[in-house]
């Protein structure tokens, strides 16, 4: 037990993904590429790209990333417009009005926010203005409809008031070419709306990556099906969702998920299918027994490896491979494990592929509690995250009385803690959540 002055040890056996001996066999046995998290990344975003822009609406626009920079194409209002409903008159009418000698105008004509080309206001007129309807030429104030006394088709005012008054400017909103989403940006649904309202007819964006996940285990039985296999002591492929949901949370689309069975052929007959998506994610099989098949499946299908494993824990047999266009993440098969692949190494290629730029100074948190990591590869802690004041707090889910997969389903996001690390209480640690990757 830890206090606020002692930090608890961090037990690697709450959050371990797959065994640690190297078992070898046969045609398995190769000279394994060992790389650390920042090698594996290096690696990873030297082969990616932002994806070719595409043109598209704005009205199709949310969660796109701006390809380039979005300005406005008209100015808002487009004519100067009131901002109250009252009456649109020349101030230098009413100028010398006062309380002991009002001023009378005619009213001419009503103006909608619909109206289009209303009439001149010449002195000794006025216009009744809607709110958001145009301020008639000639008229450079609006009196408020509780500020006039109206009798018929006149008013009588006894306040002068000064040029602008209750009127927006054209362009008072946002002018001609403001500057609406800047390239590198994600588009906002807000941002979209003003370049509807802002007459932007089309952008250039980089399209979402499309991606495919696969969940490898003869054990495994379809999400949606897991009560009809229940009898069979299968259980249900939650690995497909939680990939899924991580990719379509981070801007991804998700064309198809699959549940595999240990199966050499059925793995090579999807990996070498052309026209796969940018990004492949398989589950489990990343192993070295007789029985993991997502190595060799990778290599007989075409795919180059970058690396055989991460010196991460967990996720230390995750690897990655590319073909063409396509890049395969082999992850391991426990959620926890999946879970800290996805944030330890899969994020920055999204980001990449989108088109936002990549993250050079890491996310800093305070740790809520006292941990400490035994000496070996970077731990994954998975983490709850809240802002307390100005800063964003990590409560550690792990240890000895959180189970990895419960713990997991609270979790935000992943504390780093390297090697032989000793984090008191409220002190600041690496943080990865694709809360803060959008």
């Amino acid at each position: 037990m830890s206090d606020r002055n002692q930090p608890g040890e961090f037990n690697p056996k709450a959050v371990q993904d797959d065994p640690d001996a190297t078992r070898q066999s046969g045609r398995f046995q190769h000279v394994e590429s060992i790389a650390s998290r920042s090698q594996a990344i290096r690696r990873l975003l030297k082969i990616t790209s932002p994806l070719k822009a595409e043109q598209i609406l704005p009205v199709n626009s949310v969660g796109s990333v701006a390809a380039q920079t979005i300005y406005a194409s008209c100015n808002v209002p487009e004519q100067p417009s009131s901002v109250r409903d009252g009456y649109a008159l020349q101030s230098r009418d009413i100028e010398k009005a006062t309380t002991m000698k009002p001023v009378r105008l005619t009213v001419t004509q009503d103006v909608h926010a619909e109206s289009r080309n209303p009439a001149p206001v010449v002195s000794g007129e006025a216009a009744r203005v809607l709110t958001g309807g145009l301020v008639p030429s000639g008229a450079d104030a609006v009196l408020a409809e509780e500020d006039v006394e109206i009798s018929g088709e006149t008013i009588t005012v006894r306040t002068p008031v000064r040029p602008g008054w209750f009127v927006r400017p054209a362009g008072g909103e946002i002018n001609l070419d403001a500057t609406i989403a800047e390239a590198g940006t994600l588009i906002t649904p807000q941002a979209a709306a003003v370049m509807i309202r802002t007459r932007v007819k089309t952008l250039q964006v980089h399209p979402k990556p499309r991606a495919r996940v696969l969940a490898l285990g003869s054990e495994l039985s379809n999400p949606i099906d897991s009560e009809i296999n229940h009898a069979t002591g299968r259980f249900p492929a939650d690995n497909l969702v939680l990939t899924r949901g991580l990719l379509e949370q981070c801007g991804a689309d998700v064309s198809e998920t699959d549940v595999l069975p240990d199966s050499e052929n059925a793995l090579l007959d999807i990996l070498s299918q052309e026209g796969l998506p940018d990004i492949v994610i398989t589950t489990g099989g990343t192993g070295r027994s007789e029985r993991d098949f997502a190595r060799l499946g990778a290599r007989e299908s075409g795919f180059t490896v970058l690396f055989d494993s991460v010196d991460i824990r967990p996720g230390r047999h995750m690897f990655a491979a590319h073909r063409d266009n396509t890049i395969l993440f082999g992850l391991p098969g426990p959620p926890a494990a999946v879970f800290a692949c996805f944030h330890a190494i899969i994020l920055p290629v999204l980001r990449r592929l989108r088109g936002l730029p990549d993250q050079t100074e890491p996310l800093m948190a305070r740790f809520a509690k006292g941990l400490s990591a035994k000496p070996g590869s970077e731990w994954m802690v998975q983490c709850s995250l809240e802002f307390k004041g100005s800063h964003i707090v990590a409560t550690p889910l792990a240890g000895k009385d959180v189970p990895p997969m419960l713990g997991m389903s609270k979790a935000h996001g992943v504390a780093v803690l390297k090697s032989g690390d000793c984090i008191l209480p409220d002190g600041e640690i690496e943080i990865i959540s694709s809360i803060f990757n959008k």
